[in-house]
Formats: structure tokens, C-alpha cells, sequence
């Protein structure tokens, strides 16, 4: 059973301490002080200065600082190696493991890693590329692969083949009509996007299966249809009645919206999502006070979690991070965070942030933006 939203003390709302409220008011009394009381005045800014550091102290403290690691085994020691900047070992464990274990997906992940922090891109994708040889019947790995791919950027056909197999393969897998919607966006193709996206739309999905997708499908619709608009002005009439005639419209307002897949069935990972005003938006708060808000919360896989903020984002930086809280009968999780950003006018831009979780219970941190 999911856990309550007052199971913890992460649920709760947290105000600015007495001690940082006290600091800051004697900050503000000095300025209005003469320069005669400069130690006294010297002793309460330091004091400021510390209350402060400690309040940013506690806003970094999430991911737990007692959570589990993210990763195990081989796979953590190449990911610890990179992260300490060791590019020469990462990349030494990863090839000796690769080779023990060619068809480990795991392996294939600590290797590509190792190439892309090297600079070795096309390589990179090779590596990535061979999980679909590998797992040709898999739709989920198919995507997984094309997640990864899409980072390096360097093959965008096979990008788009290997996520239209994964339609073709399992339609009923929401995430699938996204990432070939925007695969075909990306690369420059705005009206297949707008055909694979109305696909998705379409399609039926089992009642309660993605709780929210079908309203973040919806939005997509709207903005790949902008986008579509805007690159072709005189199909405007024609985009805008196949959006009216499932209910829906061209999208007008910018926004910033943090999607998160996971290519893992009947599994739990949450979605955690935190302002630089404290705020902390999850599956038992999903609305940010500074603004924004946390659809829906999946649990039975796959995703989509998204978080939207309409209009300019007021609560920069964001931090965003993962908990894997049910591992289920897949074991580890692999996925992608996506970071899209759209102009109101049919502007798009992305950023992407491939995942591995392996231990249940444990923490990713997704960094901030």
C-alpha cells in the first residue's frame, strides 16, 4: 500500500527557523545603526552569516544523507570513478566487465558512460545501439536505448526507428507515443510529430493504468501542434480542428514541465521536486506554493510523472530527485528525467538525464535546473 502523505517528516512544511528570522532582523536593524556599535554590528552579521549557511545546509540535505546508494557492484565502482573525474579507470572497469559480460545491460550502461565522459560520442551511441541488437523484442529496452541515444545526439534514425518499433511492439506503453512524437519534433520532422502524438492521443490505455498520462499526452498535443503551426503557418486551420476534434487546442502559454519515465513494470519510483523556497512537491504534496504542480503519481511503472509549472518558473533553482520506493519484480530501474521547456509560441527545447537505480528504497539525485 502506498505510504500516507503524513508518514514522515519529509511531508511536513517547513518555516524559516526563529534562529534565521532572528539573524535576519538584526541584519536589517544595522543598517539603520551608526557605525560607532561596529563590533556589536560585526558579531551579528557573523551570526547572520552562520544562521544562514545552516539554512542552506538543511535545504541541501535531500536526498536523505542516510539514504542507500543508487547503484552496486561494478556498475557503482565506474560511476564512482567518473564522478572523482578518473575517466582512465572508469573506463578500464567497464571494458573488462563488458568483456566478461557482453550482453549485460548494465555493463553496456557503465560502458557507454565511460565512453561519453571520454568524449567518445559515436562510440558511445555504438555501445547504446547494441542493447536493441541485443534486445530486439524487448520494447522497453528498445526505448530505454533510444533515452540513451538521444543524449549523444549523433543518431537520430536510429533514434526514431527504435522507438517506432517500441509502438509498433507494445501501443498500449504510453511513454512509447511520446518519445517518437518528440524524436520525430527534434529532428526536424513537425509533422510526423504531430501524426505520432494524435496516435497516442487516440489510443486506448487500460482504465487507471497511467494515472495523469493522458492529461500530459494532451498538452503534448497542443505544443507539438504549436510547434508544427509555427513551422508551417498555413496548416494552422488544418492542426487547430484536429486538436479541436478530440476536445483539445494549440497550446499558448510558456511552461516548464519535468517528466520522468522509467522503463521498469509494476514498480514504484517517486518523484520529488524542491524550490529554492523550501518548497517540496511529491506524491503526497504535489503543489508547489511558488507554483507548479505534480500530476499524478504512478505506481504501477513506466511513468510518465510529471511536474508542470505554468508560465516563467518564480523558484529557481530546482532540485529534482528519485526515490525508488517499491522495486518490484524487474529488480533495477533505468529511465530518463526530461526537462522541456516550451516559448508559448511553438518553441520547444530539451534536456535529457538518463538514470540507473538498482537498490530499493534508494535515492537518485537528478540534480538541479
Amino acid at each position: 500500500m502506498k505510504k500516507s502523505a503524513d508518514a514522515d517528516e519529509e511531508d511536513e512544511k517547513r518555516p524559516a527557523p526563529a534562529a534565521l528570522r532572528s539573524a535576519r532582523g538584526a541584519v536589517e536593524r544595522d543598517e539603520a545603526e551608526d557605525d560607532d556599535d561596529m563590533p556589536a554590528r560585526r558579531h551579528r552579521a557573523a551570526a547572520a552569516g552562520e544562521a544562514l549557511e545552516q539554512e542552506e545546509e538543511q535545504q541541501e540535505d535531500w536526498p536523505p544523507r542516510d539514504r542507500l546508494p543508487a547503484l552496486t557492484g561494478e556498475l557503482a565502482e565506474i560511476e564512482g570513478a567518473l564522478q572523482h573525474h578518473d575517466v582512465t579507470r572508469a573506463l578500464a572497469k567497464a571494458r573488462d566487465w563488458h568483456a566478461r559480460e557482453p550482453g549485460n545491460v548494465l555493463a553496456l550502461i557503465g560502458l557507454g558512460d565511460a565512453l561519453e565522459a571520454r568524449g567518445s560520442k559515436v562510440t558511445a551511441a555504438r555501445v547504446y545501439g547494441s542493447i536493441i541488437d541485443l534486445f530486439p523484442g524487448r520494447a522497453d529496452l528498445r526505448r530505454f536505448a533510444g533515452e540513451r541515444l538521444a543524449r549523444v545526439d549523433t543518431t537520430r534514425d536510429l533514434i526514431i526507428d527504435t522507438y517506432r518499433r517500441a509502438v509498433a511492439d507494445r501501443p498500449d506503453h504510453l511513454t512509447g507515443h511520446r518519445l517518437l512524437a518528440y524524436a520525430l519534433l527534434r529532428a526536424g520532422k513537425p509533422a510526423d510529430a504531430f501524426a505520432a502524438i494524435l496516435n497516442g492521443v487516440d489510443q486506448h490505455f487500460p482504465e487507471g493504468r497511467f494515472a495523469g498520462g493522458e492529461r500530459v499526452l494532451a498538452e503534448d498535443a497542443g505544443m507539438i501542434g504549436a510547434a508544427f503551426a509555427a513551422a508551417q503557418p498555413a496548416q494552422r486551420s488544418k492542426i487547430a480542428a484536429e486538436l479541436s476534434r478530440r476536445g483539445l487546442a494549440l497550446a499558448t502559454t510558456p511552461s516548464t514541465r519535468f517528466i520522468l519515465y522509467w522503463e521498469t513494470d509494476g514498480n514504484d519510483v517517486d518523484f520529488h521536486i524542491q524550490d529554492a523556497h523550501h518548497g517540496h512537491a511529491f506524491y503526497g504534496s504535489p503543489h508547489l506554493p511558488s507554483g507548479g504542480d505534480l500530476y499524478a503519481d504512478i505506481t504501477t511503472g513506466y511513468g510518465p510523472e510529471c511536474f508542470a509549472i505554468q508560465g516563467t518558473p518564480k523558484a529557481g533553482p530546482y532540485r529534482l530527485s528519485i526515490n525508488y520506493y517499491s522495486q518490484g519484480p524487474m529488480g533495477y530501474g533505468m529511465g530518463l528525467l526530461e526537462i522541456q521547456r516550451f516559448d508559448g509560441k511553438g518553441k520547444l527545447s530539451f534536456e535529457d538525464r538518463p538514470y540507473v537505480i538498482m537498490n530499493d528504497q534508494a535515492y537518485v539525485d537528478l540534480g538541479k535546473i
